[in-house]
């Protein structure tokens, strides 16, 4: 099961390819990825410019840890880069739950992490993680880098290992 999930994973990198592209802006063209480590269901969530423009990165239908904590993806658009301020947005509630009963939560947050080279064409992503308190931290993994279950930078949630809670920082 692991490896289908690695495999799964590794070929949906692959798929995506070509997407990034470094801007002289320090953008950079990434899907979003997400992580829950809290037992909330997350419907859906999008990342904003610290302004609050929309940049279309987002995802939903993040499980809670314990149901394997992970989402799909929506694939490729433009977003600020390392070191520049993003908006995160979530909404969270009961798997059952009315629309009404959902929850919105905000929070602005540096990308963490590492640019592609200039000119680089495959796919980058952003690591969007949920922590307990309603804590976020984002991560940018570019496309010319190790993406395998061997960087210890990609959560393990999503090669199907054994759920390991990860702390905010690490």
């Amino acid at each position: 099961m692991r490896r289908i999930a690695c495999v799964s994973f590794v070929m949906i990198l692959a798929a995506l390819g070509g997407c990034a592209a470094v801007q002289s802006d320090r953008s950079v063209l990434a899907a979003a990825r997400s992580a829950n480590y809290t037992e909330d269901y997350i419907y859906d969530y999008w990342i904003q410019t610290a302004s609050g423009k929309n940049t279309g990165v987002g995802g939903s239908n993040v499980s809670e840890f314990s149901r394997g904590g992970t989402s799909g993806q929506r694939c490729c658009a433009r977003m600020p880069g390392v070191g520049q301020t993003i908006r995160v947005v979530w909404e969270v509630g009961g798997r059952q739950d009315d629309r009404s009963k959902w929850k919105t939560y905000t929070r602005d947050v540096d990308v963490k992490g590492v640019m592609p080279k200039p000119n680089y064409k495959l796919q980058s992503y952003l690591i969007v993680r949920f922590f307990p308190d309603h804590e976020v931290e984002t991560e940018l993994l570019a496309g010319d880098g190790d993406l395998g279950p061997e960087n210890l930078r990609i959560d393990r949630l999503f090669f199907g290992r054994p759920r390991v809670m990860r702390q905010k920082g690490e």
